[in-house]
């Protein structure tokens, strides 16, 4: 794939940054096809399985570099990875009871959405990049709207089909990076200062809703949504479907 001619992708990030307004950053959650971004057959051989891949990003490697399989890790679908034309080299690290972690070295001429991810274009950082059966799910923050429109503009002369999910300014790095509301950030925040997770406990729901002008019914969900995101965005392998996002 032949890029834009455009001086500023031939600039230093700093460089090209630095004419950019000031503002927030921006979130992109966006579902491609597998056969858009990466490993559609060995997903087609696995159905069952979910793809994450890791989000340490190793110093001066791809950001895809590592990948978890979460589900019945078989010889078909680490044969369909390796067969994979992007693949350059597949090899599973460590095994476990329900699944396994690879390493992925990525061909250098990989084009089209794999290769614009894996080259550092746009500024971008990729946040979340998930994938079952046939489709993959990326969350991708941009350091502004200029950013963005650069890589939406990519996505429109390739013809991808990209479905948009969710497109907010990022004014809270924590609430974005857990997918927590700010109702939900603050409940867990008074609830830990008063001591509310503490054994024993040295306040109590009451005392948390008092502080926050609610019912302890509406304090209770919301540290649950809270927790539930927390864990979900942090701990485990698989989608993370935020609960309670309306709740402002």
């Amino acid at each position: 794939m032949t890029e834009p001619n455009d001086a500023r992708d031939e600039m230093p990030a700093d460089r090209a940054d630095a004419d950019l307004e000031d503002g927030p950053m921006v979130v992109f959650e966006i579902t491609v096809p597998a056969e858009s971004f990466a490993l559609p057959a060995a997903l087609a051989e696995s159905p069952d399985v979910l793809l994450e891949f890791e989000r340490l990003v190793p110093a001066n490697r791809s950001p895809l570099r590592h990948l978890w399989v979460a589900g019945e890790d078989t010889p078909g679908f680490r044969e369909a990875a390796r067969a994979d034309a992007a693949v350059e080299r597949f090899v599973r690290r460590s095994s476990f009871d329900n699944g396994a972690l690879y390493a992925v070295d990525w061909k250098d001429a990989t084009d089209g959405l794999l290769g614009r991810l894996t080259g550092h274009r746009d500024g971008f950082t990729l946040i979340q990049a998930q994938g079952r059966t046939d489709e993959w799910r990326l969350k991708l923050r941009f350091p502004s709207r200029e950013h963005l429109a650069r890589f939406r503009q990519f996505t429109a002369e390739m013809d991808l089909d990209v479905h948009v999910d969710r497109l907010y300014d990022l004014e809270d790095p924590k609430l974005g990076q857990y997918d927590l509301t700010e109702k939900q950030r603050e409940a867990l925040l008074r609830a830990l200062e008063l001591g509310y997770f503490e054994v024993p406990r040295s306040a109590t729901l009451q005392d948390v809703a008092d502080v926050l002008d609610i019912s302890p019914k509406s304090v209770s969900e919301r540290l649950r949504r809270g927790q539930t995101n927390l864990v979900t965005n942090s701990l485990a392998i698989g989608y993370p479907d935020a609960v309670g996002v309306d709740d402002r």
